[in-house]
């Protein structure tokens, strides 16, 4: 359990088939963690790198 109230008008509804990225927290001015630990931006994807031609690839480990 967390001590973090939801408040559901705060939260942005998520489409059906989004993906969503685990956050490298740098998305957002005032970020929310731990309320919010995910981004529908691959840029600020923490597993994935741009490389080649310009492409995201998730990074091994």
């Amino acid at each position: 359990m967390t001590d973090i109230p939801i408040i559901e008008a705060e939260i942005e509804p998520i489409e059906p088939d989004t993906a969503l990225y685990l956050c490298n927290r740098k998305a957002c001015e005032n970020c929310a963690y731990p309320l919010c630990k995910h981004t529908t931006d691959i840029s600020h994807a923490v597993n994935f790198e741009k490389d080649l031609g310009g492409g995201y690839w998730e990074k091994e480990k």
